[in-house]
């Protein structure tokens, strides 16, 4: 609510704002008073001047109609006599002098042109486009055609040439006149005023910035969302400290599909959708509810369940109705969206609020993974939470990198030994901190593990590597995960790029952890299958970190096995591991796969690497991974 202090503040503002208006009518009527000053002053002196010319020409040359005016001026002598006379209107304001006259046909025509330059020929066509020229035979008076700017005012004065009460020909006098000088010097009286007036304004606006501007400027800019008009992270981290999580259920909300809407559509629709979905949210929901758009088209919705503690299922179950049922038009199209959604009933139970959207987005994901369009909800008695180390950053920190283009990718060159050139790089994901700190994967990574925020990461690695070595002769490795494998989203952005680019697909190899949690081996298979059908290669990363089920590497026909570190890092100290990578190297071998080393720290380990039968290394002694591509002179320092 606004202060008592804010009332007294609006209301001295609006008697200012009275105030300016009623002094800028003053000044304004000033101004125009001048123009009239200045347009009067002009035409009394042109007028008696062309009113004895007339009186001259109609007296001394018996003029009756208007033939006798185009006898008279058919006469070069005549013409030129008249034309001197007339000249002398001219000034550094008038700049043109003219007679006109109206044939049968109601054209004008020039009968005698006094300007100094661009000189019209007798009888010569004149084009008239304003109504003035017209009413001067009606009214048989002179008429003003008149228009000005803030400097310069421009006249044209047409005197009418009368003979027995009729019209027979025209004046045309075309006055500019600089008028800057004569508003300064009027305006001048004013000055002291407006100085006065000025430095009351300043004073009362110093009264007021700091009250006025936090409430309905900053604060409004600070806590809303430009587009969606909802609430944004802001506002959460505002009511974080103050919100009493025992009065309220967490939902996530992610718009399905979004990013084919975009592609397909463009980001203006993608914005419309956005907009419109998020008004749909807000009528689905109570007054007491909170809506806030938490980035990119997913939302966090609390629910107030003071009274009801099954009012947060059937709030979700009727905003996903609702954005199902809702068709959104478009320029000319149709457009049906879905939204999933994963719910934590109880957010209070956990140690913040970070916890508890970090577990609603797990839900989200589940809701995902699980076929989208549903509403999946968190029971804290079938689940438990792992906690994360004190130097680890939550979901909401990666979500906030990913929503401001932080997330970026180092390269490590992976190196052939046989010949000393470098055979590709590993891309490996970063996040620079608001700091310009580098920060590695160990401190956002395992937060992120089973999280829909873990394959929105993955997705923005992949559209990073792929437009980086669209256009390069470069071969690349990505790290992906067999959960991130099977995700709808990122299968389709995989297809979407490598499809068109087959060049590019050549050089992308796909490292897919040989630990990883993979279920479904057939689903596996058929993945890996679909990578080899789009050209792509494949590499089974961190072979020997654990179990390893040996008949299905050879079934997947992986192009590469990258032997994990933990065998690396001392094979020059410990001969079993020395004789373990010997048969991996091996079984490789006899596989049809190509080998990597990673971990190459020293160069005890590299020298103790060649003398086995390795096809590639990788390591800090090699060289360190970087933001750029390294060249193969870089190695080895």
């Amino acid at each position: 609510m606004v202060k008592k202090k804010e009332f007294i503040i609006f209301f001295l503002l609006f008697l200012l704002a009275i105030f300016i208006i009623y002094i800028y009518r003053d000044v304004t009527k000033a101004k125009n008073e001048i123009f009239d000053r200045i347009e009067n002053y002009q035409i009394e002196q042109i007028s008696s001047v062309l009113k004895n010319i007339e009186k001259d020409m109609v007296t001394s040359f018996d003029i009756k109609t208007p033939d006798d005016l185009i006898s008279l001026f058919s006469d070069i002598d005549t013409r030129k006599k008249y034309e001197h006379i007339i000249s002398l209107l001219l000034t550094s304001n008038v700049k043109y002098a003219y007679i006109l006259h109206k044939d049968e046909k109601d054209r004008f025509r020039f009968l005698l042109d006094a300007s100094q330059s661009d000189k019209a020929e007798f009888y010569q066509k004149f084009d008239v486009t304003s109504p003035e020229y017209e009413a001067i035979y009606k009214e048989k008076k002179p008429q003003l055609i008149k228009q000005h700017d803030v400097e310069n005012l421009y006249l044209t004065y047409l005197y009418p040439i009368l003979s027995n009460g009729n019209v027979v020909g025209i004046f045309s006098i075309d006055i500019t006149t600089n008028i800057q000088k004569i508003i300064l010097e009027s305006i001048k009286p004013l000055e002291t005023f407006f100085t006065v007036l000025i430095i009351f304004i300043l004073l009362l606006m110093g009264m007021t910035i700091t009250q006025i501007f936090h409430y309905f400027v900053t604060r409004k800019k600070i806590f809303t969302d430009p587009l969606t008009k909802t609430f944004n992270r802001n506002y959460l981290e505002e009511i974080a400290p103050m919100l009493n999580l025992k009065h309220y259920s967490l939902a996530m909300l992610d718009l399905d599909k979004f990013k084919a809407i975009n592609d397909s559509y463009g980001h203006k629709a993608g914005d419309y959708i956005l907009f419109r979905a998020s008004m749909i949210f807000k009528e689905s929901i109570r007054e007491n509810d909170i809506l806030i758009r938490y980035g990119g088209e997913e939302f966090i919705l609390l629910i107030n369940n003071r009274n009801n503690d099954n009012t947060n299922t059937d709030i979700c179950e009727r905003l996903r109705n609702n954005i199902s049922n809702e068709i959104f038009k478009y320029d000319g199209n149709d457009i049906k969206i879905k939204v999933s959604i994963g719910i934590h009933k109880h957010p209070a139970l956990e140690k913040n609020l970070q916890e508890a959207i970090k577990i609603a987005d797990e839900m989200l994901y589940i809701a995902k993974k699980s076929g989208r369009n549903r509403v999946i909800i968190y029971d804290e008695k079938e689940h438990t939470k792992t906690s994360s180390s004190a130097s680890s950053k939550d979901i909401s920190y990666v979500k906030e990198a990913l929503d401001e283009d932080r997330v970026i990718c180092h390269f490590q060159p992976i190196y052939n030994h046989k010949n000393g050139e470098i055979f590709k790089y590993e891309a490996l994901v970063r996040i620079v901190s608001k700091e310009n700190i580098i920060i590695s994967p160990m401190q956002f990574l395992p937060q992120l593990k089973h999280t829909n925020m873990h394959y929105k990461l993955t997705q923005r690695i992949l559209l990073i590597i792929f437009e980086k070595f669209k256009y390069n002769q470069k071969t690349v490795s990505i790290n992906i995960n067999f959960s991130d494998l099977i995700n709808p989203d990122i299968e389709e952005t995989i297809i979407k790029h490598l499809s068109e680019n087959h060049h590019l697909a050549s050089r992308i190899t796909f490292e897919i952890l040989e630990s990883d949690e993979i279920d479904n081996v057939e689903l596996f298979k058929q993945k890996i299958n679909l990578l080899h059908s789009l050209k792509a290669k494949v590499s089974i990363d961190d072979f020997g970190s654990g179990y390893s089920n040996f008949r299905t590497i050879i079934d997947v026909e992986a192009n590469f096995l990258k032997i994990d570190g933990s065998l690396i890092k001392n094979i020059d100290k410990n001969n079993k591991d020395f004789k373990v990578v010997k048969s991996i190297i091996h079984f490789a071998s006899q596989s049809n796969m190509q080998t990597i080393a990673e971990f190459v720290h020293s160069k005890e380990v590299y020298e103790k690497l060649l003398l086995l039968d390795i096809d590639y290394m990788q390591g800090f002694y090699i060289s360190e991974p970087k933001a750029f591509l390294v060249e193969k002179e870089e190695l080895f320092k």
